[in-house]
């Protein structure tokens, strides 16, 4: 009987969490730029240029198709991991104060390394 007073005074005692402190300073706000990716099946590969992807991220996006694939020659295809799957990246999003666009951050020549960020009006 002590006991279960015990931790009924306990439950009671406790203050309910505030969520004040999940809130953010005006000035900490962050940048809500981010990449959206979109797959599709492709019927032909003209205008594509060909990009290896590691397996775990083509076999989440073969699953996905494999539900809706009509024909069993499609279906061996994604499940051969051979299908032609195009993917159209966007940077989009809203940030405080701007807009979403690609900033080039590396340039090796033949390579570039672009970033989603938060631009501005100058």
């Amino acid at each position: 009987m002590a006991t279960a007073s015990r931790s009924a005074k306990a439950q009671r005692s406790r203050k309910p969490r505030s969520h004040a402190s999940k809130r953010r300073a005006p000035g900490d706000t962050t940048d809500g730029c981010t990449y959206s990716v979109h797959w599709t099946l492709l019927a032909s590969t003209k205008g594509f240029i060909q990009v290896w992807v590691p397996t775990k991220a083509y076999d989440r996006v073969a699953a996905r198709f494999l539900k809706s694939a009509n024909g069993s020659y499609a279906r061996r295809l994604l499940r051969e991991r051979m299908a032609p799957l195009g993917v159209d990246v966007k940077c989009g999003g809203s940030c405080y104060g701007g807009f979403c666009e690609e900033h080039l951050i590396f340039d090796g020549g033949s390579s570039k390394v672009y970033v989603c960020e938060c631009g501005y009006y100058v």
